[in-house]
Protein backbone atom coordinates (compact mmCIF):
# COMPACT_ATOMS: atom_id res chain seq x y z
CA UNK A 1 0.00 0.00 0.00
CA UNK A 2 1.51 3.55 -1.31
CA UNK A 3 -0.03 6.77 0.27
CA UNK A 4 0.76 10.24 -1.29
CA UNK A 5 0.44 12.86 1.71
CA UNK A 6 0.69 16.51 1.19
CA UNK A 7 -0.13 18.52 4.17
CA UNK A 8 1.51 20.96 7.20
CA UNK A 9 2.85 20.85 10.36
CA UNK A 10 4.14 23.23 13.05
CA UNK A 11 7.42 22.94 15.23
CA UNK A 12 9.11 21.02 12.43
CA UNK A 13 8.00 17.47 13.11
CA UNK A 14 4.76 15.03 12.36
CA UNK A 15 4.12 11.75 13.87
CA UNK A 16 3.75 8.27 12.88
CA UNK A 17 1.56 5.97 15.66
CA UNK A 18 -0.67 3.58 17.11
CA UNK A 19 -4.10 4.79 17.06
CA UNK A 20 -4.35 7.17 19.60
CA UNK A 21 -0.40 6.22 21.60
CA UNK A 22 2.77 7.90 22.97
CA UNK A 23 3.64 10.57 25.07
CA UNK A 24 5.56 13.28 22.70
CA UNK A 25 5.91 15.19 25.85
CA UNK A 26 8.76 13.21 27.23
CA UNK A 27 11.90 14.47 28.29
CA UNK A 28 13.35 11.19 26.20
CA UNK A 29 11.12 11.85 22.86
CA UNK A 30 12.99 14.68 21.41
CA UNK A 31 16.42 14.03 22.79
CA UNK A 32 19.94 15.61 21.83
CA UNK A 33 20.09 12.21 19.96
CA UNK A 34 16.22 12.09 18.46
CA UNK A 35 17.19 15.85 17.24
CA UNK A 36 20.67 14.63 15.56
CA UNK A 37 18.92 11.44 13.92
CA UNK A 38 15.87 13.63 13.21
CA UNK A 39 13.58 10.48 13.76
CA UNK A 40 11.80 10.61 17.95
CA UNK A 41 10.90 7.36 19.47
CA UNK A 42 8.62 6.50 22.30
CA UNK A 43 6.48 3.43 22.86
CA UNK A 44 3.59 3.35 20.30
CA UNK A 45 4.95 6.98 18.51
CA UNK A 46 7.44 8.31 16.73
CA UNK A 47 8.39 11.27 15.39
CA UNK A 48 10.06 12.50 12.20
CA UNK A 49 11.86 15.68 12.12
CA UNK A 50 11.47 17.90 9.26
CA UNK A 51 13.98 20.26 7.53
CA UNK A 52 11.49 23.60 5.98
CA UNK A 53 10.48 25.85 8.10
CA UNK A 54 6.99 26.56 6.25
CA UNK A 55 5.72 23.40 8.36
CA UNK A 56 5.11 21.65 4.52
CA UNK A 57 5.14 17.97 3.97
CA UNK A 58 5.42 16.18 1.09
CA UNK A 59 5.84 12.05 2.30
CA UNK A 60 5.18 8.81 0.58
CA UNK A 61 4.41 6.08 2.79
CA UNK A 62 4.67 2.76 1.92
CA UNK A 63 3.59 -0.38 3.52
CA UNK A 64 5.68 -3.47 2.58
CA UNK A 65 5.11 -6.88 2.54
CA UNK A 66 8.66 -7.37 3.47
CA UNK A 67 12.12 -6.01 4.07
CA UNK A 68 12.82 -3.00 2.07
CA UNK A 69 15.05 -3.51 -1.06
CA UNK A 70 17.02 -0.25 -0.97
CA UNK A 71 20.28 -0.40 -0.04
CA UNK A 72 21.99 2.30 -2.17
CA UNK A 73 21.10 5.71 -0.13
CA UNK A 74 23.34 7.59 -2.37
CA UNK A 75 19.86 9.31 -3.87
CA UNK A 76 19.00 10.18 -0.40
CA UNK A 77 20.18 13.22 2.18
CA UNK A 78 19.71 11.43 5.72
CA UNK A 79 18.72 8.10 6.42
CA UNK A 80 17.07 6.30 9.81
CA UNK A 81 15.12 3.66 10.67
CA UNK A 82 14.06 2.15 14.09
CA UNK A 83 11.05 -0.09 15.28
CA UNK A 84 7.15 0.93 16.10
CA UNK A 85 4.93 -1.87 17.72
CA UNK A 86 1.29 -1.63 16.29
CA UNK A 87 -1.01 -2.64 19.21
CA UNK A 88 -4.73 -1.73 18.16
CA UNK A 89 -4.07 -2.21 14.35
CA UNK A 90 -4.55 0.95 13.11
CA UNK A 91 -1.71 3.44 12.17
CA UNK A 92 -1.90 6.68 12.06
CA UNK A 93 -0.35 9.81 10.87
CA UNK A 94 -0.77 13.21 12.52
CA UNK A 95 0.43 16.60 12.69
CA UNK A 96 1.86 18.69 15.25
CA UNK A 97 0.76 20.03 17.62
CA UNK A 98 -3.51 19.19 17.02
CA UNK A 99 -2.91 15.71 16.65
CA UNK A 100 -4.58 16.19 12.99
CA UNK A 101 -4.98 12.40 11.67
CA UNK A 102 -3.75 12.89 7.60
CA UNK A 103 -4.26 9.12 7.66
CA UNK A 104 -5.42 6.04 9.46
CA UNK A 105 -5.13 2.49 8.14
CA UNK A 106 -5.79 -0.61 9.18
CA UNK A 107 -3.07 -2.69 9.63
CA UNK A 108 -1.65 -5.85 10.97
CA UNK A 109 -0.67 -5.86 14.58
CA UNK A 110 3.00 -6.22 15.67
CA UNK A 111 6.42 -5.30 15.51
CA UNK A 112 7.23 -2.80 12.24
CA UNK A 113 10.64 -1.50 11.44
CA UNK A 114 9.83 2.02 10.05
CA UNK A 115 13.16 3.58 7.77
CA UNK A 116 12.35 7.25 6.45
CA UNK A 117 14.26 8.62 3.70
CA UNK A 118 14.90 12.30 3.42
CA UNK A 119 15.59 14.22 0.06
CA UNK A 120 16.11 17.53 -0.73
CA UNK A 121 17.19 18.99 2.60
CA UNK A 122 19.22 21.85 1.48
CA UNK A 123 16.29 22.81 -0.34
CA UNK A 124 14.25 23.24 2.21
CA UNK A 125 15.21 26.78 2.88
CA UNK A 126 13.90 28.02 -0.36
CA UNK A 127 11.15 30.05 -0.83
CA UNK A 128 9.23 26.94 -2.02
CA UNK A 129 11.23 23.99 0.02
CA UNK A 130 11.38 20.89 -2.12
CA UNK A 131 12.30 19.11 1.00
CA UNK A 132 10.19 15.47 0.36
CA UNK A 133 10.00 12.54 2.53
CA UNK A 134 9.91 8.51 1.86
CA UNK A 135 8.85 6.17 4.43
CA UNK A 136 8.73 2.17 4.36
CA UNK A 137 7.42 0.06 6.89
CA UNK A 138 7.24 -4.09 7.39
CA UNK A 139 6.95 -6.08 10.23
CA UNK A 140 10.01 -7.41 11.63
CA UNK A 141 11.65 -8.12 15.24
CA UNK A 142 11.47 -4.74 17.50
CA UNK A 143 15.19 -3.11 17.57
CA UNK A 144 16.84 0.46 18.21
CA UNK A 145 16.75 3.49 16.20
CA UNK A 146 19.77 2.96 13.91
CA UNK A 147 20.97 5.93 11.13
CA UNK A 148 21.96 4.24 7.93
CA UNK A 149 23.30 7.41 6.33
CA UNK A 150 23.87 11.18 8.02
CA UNK A 151 22.91 14.43 6.59
CA UNK A 152 26.06 17.22 7.27
CA UNK A 153 24.75 20.41 6.34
Amino acid sequence: MIFNLNFTTDYGQFYLNDKDEGDTGSENFWSDQALNDKLAVEKGILGVSIENTEGMVKCELEILNSKSLISDFSSFDHVVEASLEIKTGILQVNDCPFSIIVLEEKIEIGNYRVRVYFNNLKSAYFENPKDYYKIEMWKDVFSDRHVLKRFEN
